[in-house]
């Protein structure tokens, strides 16, 4: 792995801290908040420009073994993902009342595992049993797109992807289908992985190294324009498509800087730890946030500002913990045991 690489560990620490301030902050409220809301979408989404950019880099201009790649994603993927989304399924088998839109069904539970998504009754969305996995269920569809053309080069590879994500999204846009699985995969957030293949691409062409004044002050122009769309636009639902459009051009505003500017900018070891970590940090942290929100708020006067700002700190702080606690404790060794079949 590149250096290059390693530098937008960072992004990938912010892209989970946003999901864990924003489901933080969101927890205690009674009445949701649209900002709070989009905070972790932004995370999202900045997770999936960099899931596309990294796809592309590690994998080089030329073909690869598409064999080789599914395993080595599945890995990385499906064992943490399966132990969650069965220790979700237990809790909500025995413990019914500590949840509050996680319901077991054994078929939900079957379909979770498989990646497949469906209409969850009980989140009134396209949710698996464990909710944080729908965004893994995008990571699935994106890895077997991307493995399904491993045959072509680099350029042809993004160009197709570019071409068949595109008219889903447009299908989408003129159909809006309403059976879960084509609902699923022909919204628009498919396309964050399509944004940061072109970014991976311009990387490995080395045309995002050392960038000049200019380029920089653009970029950033963009970057700060796109944050503020994404969060000023109001049509009373988080996932807006003019709001994406500004997060995405956020995010690959960020992860341009931070590649084409990595010569310049002071590395910040704790963030590339916790990018590191950002994996079982999205996992587990919903489990921190649930315990300060569930337990602790119904101890303490909930009405006191000051109160819930400490607990939201807690909540967060909890989450990081538990993160980098699971991941030196669980996903690294795992990991390690696992290469051997990669």
């Amino acid at each position: 792995m590149s250096s290059k690489i390693n530098a937008i560990q960072s992004l990938r620490a912010g892209a989970a801290i946003l999901v864990l301030v924003s489901h933080a902050l969101l927890y205690p409220l009674v009445e949701q908040s649209l900002a709070f809301g989009r905070l972790g979408w932004l995370g999202v989404i900045l997770f999936f420009v960099v899931s596309g950019f990294i796809m592309v880099a590690v994998t080089g201009e030329g073909r690869f073994e598409a064999r080789s790649f599914l395993r080595r994603r599945l890995l990385r993927v499906v064992p943490l993902y399966w132990a969650f989304t069965l220790l979700a399924a237990l809790l909500a088998l025995l413990l019914p009342h500590v949840f509050k839109t996680t319901v077991f069904d054994g078929q939900q539970l079957l379909l979770s595992l498989a990646f497949i998504p469906f209409y969850n009754p009980a989140s009134h969305g396209l949710h698996p049993l464990y909710k944080l996995g729908w965004t893994l269920n995008y990571e699935m569809f994106f890895y077997v797109s991307f493995a399904l053309l491993a045959v072509l080069t680099a350029r042809r590879r993004v160009m197709v992807l570019t071409l068949a994500y595109s008219a889903l999204s447009l299908a989408g846009l003129l159909l809006h289908p309403e059976s879960p699985i084509p609902a699923f995969y022909t919204s628009f957030m498919p396309l964050a992985f399509v944004a940061g293949a072109w970014l991976g691409l311009a990387h490995i062409e080395g045309r995002l190294q050392r960038l000049a004044t200019w380029p920089v002050l653009l970029l950033a122009t963009i970057g700060l324009a796109g944050l503020i769309e994404g969060f000023w636009l109001d049509r009373g639902v988080v996932e807006d498509a003019s709001a994406f459009l500004g997060f995405l051009a956020f995010a690959c505003a960020a992860v341009a800087l931070f590649v084409g500017l990595e010569h310049r900018l002071p590395r910040v070891r704790l963030l590339e730890q916790l990018g590191d970590a950002s994996y079982s940090i999205y996992l587990v942290h919903i489990f921190a946030v649930g315990a300060v929100a569930g337990v602790l708020l119904r101890l303490v006067d909930d009405g006191n500002g000051l109160v819930v700002g400490g607990a939201v700190a807690l909540a967060i702080a909890g989450g990081l913990v538990l993160g980098w606690m699971l991941y030196t404790l669980v996903e690294k060794p795992l990991m390690s045991r696992l290469r051997r079949f990669a």
